[in-house]
């Protein structure tokens, strides 16, 4: 049977993003090929990876991270600039999977980062790999932007949490992964008890989740698996099998359910 094309686009939301891992195993494990990845933020790293063919161990090294191990990768950074510089999770997942030029690899990559400067987004389809990684993971005030030349750079998910407006392979079946999607069921959020920096996470989330859907409206991608973005908190990277199964579940429950209604 010939594998059906997938142009993938996988979206920006801190430890939720693992759940990226889970839905590249399911179309995989589903006779399609990916032979296009857009990512930023989260996405960029994890779509990275599987574009050197490394998604299983980026899977594997995740799944053992632990709280601690997860503190240890926190290098602080100066206060005024930023809460941490990012450099140690980079050298350590250079043992995960190489650095490499974007150009050599075997399918098309685009990383999304934001420029402060232009105030624009930046599209990354050459360099070296974890330059662009590096520059679409950048969290204002948590990790340390990037000075490159003229331009100033900081995660993509800034402008464009879900960059669907990149692919470049038109023709391809275009799948979405949703970072930002509805909550879980849980108990009503109480607004007026959060602290400041709560509210500030709130918004910040609301205005998120808002361009991502403007983003799925305008470019109507063929499939959009929405991850509920209370699944887990930013940090969470210590639930990456838990988050793992539940991205493969998320991916089976969409695409069968569409493909049964066509």
């Amino acid at each position: 049977m010939q594998k059906k094309k997938v142009s993938i686009v996988l979206g920006s939301g801190g430890a939720r993003g693992i759940t990226h891992i889970g839905v590249l195993k399911y179309l995989l494990d589903n006779n399609y090929e990916i032979d296009e990845v857009v990512g930023c933020s989260i996405g960029a790293l994890v779509g990275a990876a599987f574009a050197e063919g490394k998604i299983n161990e980026l899977g594997e090294w995740m799944s053992k991270l632990t709280k601690r191990e997860v503190f240890r990768l926190m290098d602080f950074s100066d206060p005024r600039f930023s809460l941490l510089k990012g450099d140690r999770i980079i050298t350590t997942l250079q043992e995960v999977f190489l650095d490499t030029k974007i150009e050599n690899l075997n399918l098309k990559y685009t990383a999304v980062a934001t420029d402060l400067v232009t105030e624009s987004e930046l599209i990354i389809r050459s360099g070296y790999i974890y330059d662009a990684i590096r520059a679409s993971i950048a969290i204002p005030a948590v990790f340390r932007g990037v000075q490159v030349e003229n331009k100033f750079l900081v995660d993509g998910g800034v402008l464009n949490p879900l960059p669907i407006n990149h692919v470049l392979n038109k023709e391809n079946i275009i799948i979405a992964v949703n970072l930002d999607g509805p909550p879980l069921l849980t108990t009503a959020l109480e607004y007026n008890k959060l602290n400041s920096i709560g509210i500030l996470m709130e918004s910040y989330r609301i205005m998120r989740r808002q361009l991502a859907e403007l983003n799925i409206a305008l470019y109507k991608p063929d499939y959009t698996i929405h991850i509920p973005h209370n699944i887990s908190g930013i940090w969470d990277f210590d639930k990456a099998s838990v988050l793992i199964a539940r991205g493969y579940q998320l991916a089976k429950d969409v695409m069968e359910t569409s493909n049964s209604q066509k």
